[in-house]
């Protein structure tokens, strides 16, 4: 039994089980695209779901935690607001939420709690004040036939709670939904591998469906034997899911651009993993030869900017900033100008990054000053970058990121200051960088 587990657990982890199986996906994901209006966005849920849409089919990206939809945990996060959504739903009328699962489920608590909180929130806020009587379940629509009438019950409780805490952050309101949305609630929809697609693109007047788009199916042990192009293959379900376990150093974006060669199923596992090592090691050139060290850089002041790094940064591409600091376990000044404010802290993408940068916090604090225009780096653009940026905007400036003294920081401070920072760019700063965000400002 035990050298049955252990084979089990080994195709699990086989890198060519994995891209096989996430290929197989994809093409159920174009069906229900097709089937529910090409002009309707695919928006994948990071980070697993950007296996399964290409990058030029994507309308957005979303996050949606699954965390936030377990049973007896049921929250709605203000670190992954969403609010980005609103506005493509409404042009669109709609959208469909791409995401998977592991193990014997058939949809993720991201697609059949999350996200039904989520829009319930939404509905219910847009309403407040609207309307004489709020429904009975207060927006909130299920998947009867994964969740029960009582979890149900339990989670219509907690949405008027969820809405207030929403609307204390000052962002939104419930004019301003009613006049992106023209009025119509979001109501989810789901879809998974099983059910049948409709023969014509539904319309929907009365509300704008979010289709929740569940890429794999169902396996009660997790896997099951498929055969695709004559050879066999074990297929997992949620194949994407932890891809730091199984992919080494491909990332979906190198997944995409090798996409026809890395799912060919007449490579066995030796010489996917060889080529998964090729594709890999390859380095993204521009047509001219050279690669900007700098991406998504993004201003949030006329003296505070943001973004990621990737290489090596040169003084040419930074010359207009009088400080630049870099948080990168990888990446430094290729040779800084002395003359000039140019800081680089040994600080990787992870929780040993984000225990770094609370070391680091106070001298970088020093360093920012409030008059001369600053760049912040990080490797990701999403984490330790904008945990500075925070740091900042939460002790020196109002919500309108306005310069202001005599700023007393809490929680709240810096839970608005955060939301604001969502309303411009996607971040997704981690809870070991917040904890040491609160630890120095507090």
């Amino acid at each position: 039994m035990d050298s049955l587990a252990r084979s089990s657990a080994k195709a699990h982890r086989q890198p060519r089980n994995r891209l096989l199986s996430i290929a197989h996906d994809v093409q159920w994901v174009e069906e229900v695209h097709e089937a529910y209006g090409l002009e309707r966005p695919l928006v994948p849920n990071e980070r697993c779901g950007l296996w399964y849409v290409a990058p030029d089919d994507r309308g957005e990206t979303c996050y949606f935690k699954s965390t936030d939809g377990h049973t007896g945990e049921w929250g709605f996060s203000t670190r992954r607001l969403n609010f980005h959504l609103l506005d493509l739903m409404a042009k669109n009328n709609g959208a469909i939420i791409v995401d998977s699962t592991r193990r014997g489920k058939t949809m993720p608590d991201a697609l059949s709690k999350t996200v039904p909180i989520w829009c319930a929130v939404i509905n219910y806020i847009m309403n407040y004040g609207q309307v004489d009587v709020l429904p009975e379940h207060n927006y909130f629509f299920w998947p009867r036939q994964t969740i029960s009438a009582n979890e149900a019950n339990s989670i219509i409780k907690l949405i008027p709670q969820f809405a207030h805490m929403v609307m204390d952050l000052g962002l939104i309101s419930p004019q301003s939904i009613r006049e992106k949305l023209g009025g119509k609630i979001l109501r989810p929809l789901w879809v998974y591998p099983g059910l049948s697609l409709p023969f014509e693109v539904p319309e929907y007047e009365d509300f704008i469906p979010v289709i929740c788009c569940v890429a794999s199916e169902r396996a009660d042990d997790g896997s099951k034997q498929m055969r695709a192009d004559g050879t066999n293959y074990t297929y997992v379900q949620g194949a994407a899911d932890d891809h730091e376990l199984w992919a080494a150093a491909l990332s979906p974006e190198l997944f995409w651009k090798n996409f026809k060669e890395l799912t060919n199923p007449k490579l066995s596992a030796e010489e996917m993993e060889t080529l998964i090592e090729k594709v890999s090691s390859q380095k993204e050139a521009a047509q001219d030869g050279n690669v900007s060290s700098l991406k998504d850089v993004v201003s949030f002041t006329s003296t505070l900017d943001v973004g990621t790094v990737t290489s090596c940064v040169s003084e040419s591409q930074i010359k207009m900033y009088p400080t630049v600091i870099i948080l990168s376990g990888h990446h430094t000044f290729e040779k800084p100008n002395e003359k000039l404010t140019r800081l680089h802290f040994d600080c990787p993408s992870n929780k040993k990054g984000s225990n770094e940068l609370r070391k680091h916090l106070p001298l970088i604090m020093n360093t920012i000053k409030s008059d001369k225009r600053c760049l912040i780096l990080c490797d990701n653009g999403t984490d330790l970058s904008i945990g500075v940026a925070l740091a900042v905007l939460a002790s020196r400036h109002d919500l309108e990121w306005q310069l202001k003294d005599g700023i007393i920081v809490t929680k709240d401070v810096i839970k608005r200051q955060l939301a604001k920072i969502l309303e411009k760019k996607k971040v997704n700063p981690s809870r070991a960088t917040l904890q040491a965000i609160n630890t120095n400002l507090m």
